[in-house]
């Protein structure tokens, strides 16, 4: 293996052909059709942002290009040459990489075994070279800027540390062409400040960025083009000028003139339902006090690591608490798993929806029942048809667009994923609920629809604390406000008194 002298990248030149193209693109899963003649092209030296609801083929697209899918019909075309993919690891080899929206880092590996994994440059006796190892990580953050030990186990790294580790692996094999998928998804606004530097560097070095994300803001601050999909099909490529704004490029992902609007707040709240003391733990969070009252909806803002998610984890049991209590209906209560969160009518909805949100590779049915499934059992046996009435129920009221209930999980969009880990838990009689990041990852259409689930809960009485990177969310959907900072609550603010500007400063 040679060591990269990156110092030389030139940007291509703007009369490039160019880098990707991929022409009558068709795709099918069964009956449904996700891709229905697609063309698409990018350049050297851009930034293509490819936006879409959840379900409109970006994802397919992606994949198709990334090796991880075959097209059903259509060719791809890398630098003007006809490329065909039969797994991600050829189209790496040709200068296509994915950096992914999950981490998908080994924690217990160093930042430069990660860079390297499975490609560990050798010695003439077969034995990994460590001393390469680490000058060619140092050399790949070196290019991208970034001061970061190479030997650093990526389990004592942050966010922002991983997301550019993530960046280098994808740079290690001279990629040409970045597929960025939700990149920002788990950053916090200085993190973010790093990805766009990162990424401008790169397209000044000629490499070519497909971005995709749900967040507007992201395309206007970094894309050049926007390449819109809806149902399979491509609406059109649009260059990012005065003329182009979010309103319009959410029209033509929707198909319909958009006006973004959030559901009113509720208006009263009852009594309360939950109350938290002087919980602490050692290295998350510290004196942590708050109430939330039945119709409240309690928004919790903060960076990444401001220990939002692990309060709501030790709330419910998942992690320790080492001082403090936790009161339910005005009683205290000692919770030492989620199942014991639940009896006292506590759901948390998880911000890592993959991973503990819903079971991907079971059913829309399944999912849903997975808290519950007792309640259609006698002596042992399903009572199938109450199950499935049950679910059919449940993905009314919540939206849940499948082809079925027997539909897996997996081959669902990611809001309609977001929607069964909502409905498992309101199949539950929990009145309790902490919803961390529900609306990440998904779309404008599905936002809609969740918001308007989170505001009839309130509505019906329940208590919700509402964790969220996105602060225009919080501002909308919140009833009063607490901002986190290093694992301490440093503001506490009421809807009259919450300003994008107040939060942020507080945040930071």
């Amino acid at each position: 293996m040679r060591l990269l002298d990156w110092s030389r990248l030139t940007r291509a030149s703007p009369s490039s052909p160019p880098v990707l193209e991929a022409r009558d693109i068709v795709k099918d899963f069964g009956g449904t059709r996700a891709l229905d003649h697609v063309h698409f092209s990018a350049n050297a030296g851009e930034v293509h942002a490819v936006l879409g609801e959840n379900g409109a083929g970006k994802s397919t697209l992606m994949k198709i290009i990334g090796g991880a899918l075959r097209p059903d019909r259509g060719e791809l075309y890398l630098a003007g040459r006809p490329a065909q993919f039969d797994n991600p690891l050829q189209a790496m080899e040709s200068g296509v990489s994915v950096v992914h929206q999950q981490f998908t880092l080994v924690p217990e590996l160093t930042v430069a075994e990660n860079i390297f994994l499975g490609r560990e440059p050798r010695n003439p006796w077969g034995l990994v070279d460590w001393k390469r190892l680490f000058e060619e990580a140092r050399a790949l953050l070196k290019y991208l800027d970034f001061d970061l030990d190479p030997r650093r186990p990526v389990k004592e790294i942050g966010a922002g540390e991983r997301r550019v580790t993530e960046i280098a692996r994808a740079l290690s094999i001279s990629a040409k062409v970045l597929i960025m998928d939700e990149p920002s998804a788990v950053l916090g606004p200085g993190e973010m400040e790093t990805l766009f530097k990162i990424i401008s560097a790169l397209r000044a070095d000629g490499k070519t960025i497909l971005y995709i994300s749900h967040r507007l803001e992201e395309i206007f601050a970094i894309a050049d083009r926007v390449s819109v999909l809806r149902d399979g099909r491509l609406v059109g490529v649009y260059e990012l000028d005065d003329q182009v704004d979010r309103t319009f490029l959410v029209g033509k992902m929707v198909g319909r003139q958009w006006t973004e609007q959030f559901p009113d707040k509720p208006a009263e709240k009852g009594r309360e339902l939950l109350r938290v003391e002087h919980l602490s733990r050692s290295g998350a969070f510290e004196d942590v006090s708050f109430t939330v009252h039945a119709g409240e909806i309690v928004g919790v803002a903060g960076l990444v690591g401001s220990g939002r998610t692990e309060v709501c984890k030790s709330i419910i049991g998942s992690d320790p608490i080492e001082a403090g209590q936790v009161l339910v209906n005005g009683n205290a209560v000692r919770i030492t798993s989620p199942r014991e969160a639940l009896t006292q009518g506590i759901a948390y909805l998880s911000e890592d929806r993959h991973g503990e949100g819903v079971v991907a590779c079971r059913s829309v049915s399944e999912n849903i029942t997975l808290a519950v499934i007792r309640r259609f059992a006698t002596r042992g046996i399903l009572k199938l048809r109450s199950e499935a009435e049950f679910v059919v129920e449940m993905m009314r009221k919540t939206d849940v667009r499948a082809a079925g209930r027997r539909q897996t999980v997996s081959n669902l969009s990611g809001g309609n994923q977001q929607k069964v880990a909502l409905a498992k838990w309101l199949s539950t009689p929990a009145r309790i609920f902490l919803l961390d990041e529900p609306t990440a990852g998904i779309d404008v259409g599905a936002k809609s629809e969740i918001y308007r689930i989170i505001a009839d809960l309130a509505r019906g009485d329940a208590a919700i604390l509402l964790v969220s990177s996105e602060i225009p969310e919080l501002l909308a959907m919140s009833t009063r406000l607490l901002v986190m900072k290093k694992g301490r609550i440093v503001a506490r603010l009421s809807a009259g008194e919450a300003t994008e500007e107040s939060v942020l400063n507080a945040a930071l």
